[in-house]
């Protein structure tokens, strides 16, 4: 689907704008400021899935447990869209608290040489998986479909119901996360998504 940035542009512009009043105590509360750098060199949120085994069907697994959809995202060491997403949107409160309540969010390296085991059960180090989703541009976000079946049976590409390559206006990246969050993708795009909303 062609993205007319116009049209995008018109309908984001009527939806509601992010708050700003009280936004640094509020984020601050919700604990959306404690962000961490590991030892790869990528920012951190305390709120994403530590300690995985990388196993992505046992992630799907635990988000549907959790009632939450899988988040992928890819990022890289000094990767300055990243840098941005951490310090900016997710110390938003809208968008933190909105992530977190309903994404498990699992973070991979694009450089990264980790063992993933794919949802078909086979396995590449966390580059090489990355490449097989056409993981290019940073920050990367994939968001997977949530029936672990129907996942399984198709091929890469189409396990995914929406993705974002590099970086989105902190509107436009909330925006996606509500798309995917109410299923948008089953009845149309995201700027088809957007203007529903807006006509809502």
């Amino acid at each position: 689907m062609t993205l007319d940035r116009r049209a995008f542009t018109t309908a984001l512009l009527s939806l509601p704008a992010l708050a700003v009043s009280g936004r640094a105590a509020r984020a601050e509360e919700l604990g959306c400021t404690k962000f961490t750098m590991n030892e790869s060199g990528l920012h951190v949120q305390p709120w994403f899935v530590q300690d995985s085994f990388l196993d992505m069907k046992e992630e799907l697994q635990a988000a549907n447990k959790e009632g939450k959809r899988l988040l992928v995202i890819m990022e890289a060491k000094g990767c300055p869209y990243c840098e941005k997403m951490h310090k900016v949107h997710f110390t938003m409160p809208e968008i933190c608290s909105y992530v977190r309540k309903h994404f498990r969010v699992l973070q991979l390296d694009k450089k990264g040489a980790r063992e993933v085991t794919d949802f078909d059960g086979t396995t590449l180090p966390e580059n090489k998986w990355l490449v097989k989703y056409r993981a290019f541009f940073t920050p990367n976000l994939m968001f997977f479909d949530d029936d672990v079946e129907r996942l399984v049976k198709n091929p890469p590409q189409k396990r995914i119901v929406a993705r974002s390559d590099g970086p989105m206006p902190p509107d436009v990246f909330l925006e996606m996360f509500r798309y995917v969050k109410d299923k948008g993708y089953e009845k149309g795009g995201f700027i088809q998504y957007v203007r529903s909303r807006k006509d809502g």
